[in-house]
């Protein structure tokens, strides 16, 4: 029986040990005052290092500021030419002045397809191709 006894005690005793031990751990994890229990509250979370890659610089190219120039009509060359200007606007026709009295002296004398296709070309709607050559006709006294 005293061999049961001793055991029992020796059970007891390593209980309160462990126990001892455990509430030592807990009291001194809790304590700052200890330099291992600062050091461990002061030191930053350890983060997985990784690579910081460049960001990507964005450039933003703005135009340039567009300046209007106006430009005034050429003044005509000739009364003919003046007439011939008055007479197209009239009849509906809208061409620059400069491009409308070079495409009379370039379709003057032509045959109509090649007339056509340069008046055509040049923007003049299809039903307005033999007005623009009856007014040049008209306003030049023939080419």
């Amino acid at each position: 029986m005293q061999k049961y006894v001793v055991a029992a005690v020796a059970t007891v005793a390593a209980v309160i040990v462990i126990v001892a031990g455990v509430v030592a751990f807990v009291a001194l994890s809790n304590d700052n005052s200890h330099t291992a229990g600062r050091a461990a509250h002061s030191a930053p979370a350890a983060t997985p290092s990784t690579s910081h890659k460049p960001r990507p610089t964005v450039t933003v190219t703005r135009p340039a500021p567009q300046h209007t120039v106006v430009v005034p009509p050429p003044t005509p060359t000739s009364d003919e030419d003046a007439n011939f200007l008055a007479l197209i606007a009239s009849d509906g026709i809208k061409a620059p002045d400069d491009w409308a009295i070079n495409a009379g002296h370039v379709t003057c004398g032509e045959d109509y397809a090649t007339a056509y296709a340069y008046l055509t070309d040049g923007g003049i709607y299809p039903y307005h191709v033999q007005t623009f050559l009856d007014d040049w006709t008209t306003t030049h006294d023939g080419c």
